[in-house]
């Protein structure tokens, strides 16, 4: 009785943790002339920068993100870089520093320099994560999915429920993470107040989930009912991203 009690207390304790961890989408637009230059610099020092900064406890993790070429997009994108600023609490997020800062002391070149104004375009948006299910591996596809549903507790509620009974299958997928969190900020008119993302190994994994195939194939219809019924005008947005580079 006592080895159980203790389970529980870490299983608890672990979804608390979990349910405290928020993070930012900062979308940007860059010039398609200096596309090739922003990847290197994100990659080579951008990147080193940002693990820095995870090792002193300024994040927990970040990621950059562009949207896979070609698909569902009939017009210019909006945006076609994504940074993913991931916290373990509210306390981490809003005590940050600004670690890109430091490439002088790292690598001699100022900021100025090497983080050159290539933006044409910026956007932030800060979400909570009420849920996330990990394989340990992050994926090379990434489907993003934004909503606003009619009641918002309950399209959680039914999230939940839902994943736990595919979970078991996401390996023998391919599907390597999935996760559901609530907007923080911007709110109001026009804000999904809702997003999920789905990751896969593979581009045919995350296209057949577009189509409610893979990890998603046998989930209950019922359950699918019931919660695109919260869900009047169906998705806000849905985009598949791909890794550009990441935190280890």
């Amino acid at each position: 009785m006592k080895h159980i009690c203790i389970t529980l207390i870490i299983l608890f304790s672990s979804f608390v943790l979990k349910a405290q961890e928020v993070f930012f989408l900062h979308a940007v637009k860059v010039h398609e002339d200096r596309v090739e230059s922003f990847e290197e610099i994100q990659k080579n020092y951008a990147r080193e920068l940002a693990q820095d900064a995870k090792k002193e406890g300024i994040l927990k993790d970040w990621v950059l993100l562009k949207p896979v070429e070609f698909m569902g997009e009939s017009t210019e994108q909006e945006y076609n870089y994504v940074w993913v600023h991931i916290f373990k609490d509210v306390k981490q997020m809003v005590n940050r520093t600004t670690w890109w800062d430091k490439s002088k002391e790292k690598f001699g070149i100022e900021p100025s320099v090497l983080f050159r104004e290539d933006l044409e375009k910026s956007g932030y948006w800060y979400w909570k994560t009420e849920k996330q299910i990990e394989t340990g591996n992050m994926g090379k596809y990434i489907i993003f999915n934004w909503a606003t549903p009619s009641d918002l507790n309950q399209a959680i509620s039914l999230a939940d429920d839902i994943s736990e009974t595919f979970k078991d299958r996401m390996k023998s997928v391919g599907m390597t993470e999935w996760g559901v969190a609530t907007k923080i900020m911007p709110q109001g008119l026009d804000n999904s107040t809702i997003f999920f993302w789905d990751a896969y190994e593979t581009f045919e994994g995350a296209v057949k989930h577009l189509m409610n195939d893979a990890v998603l194939k046998d989930v209950d219809g019922e359950m699918f009912q019931n919660f695109f019924k919260l869900m009047p005008n169906g998705w806000d947005n849905r985009m598949i991203f791909e890794p550009v580079t990441s935190t280890n």
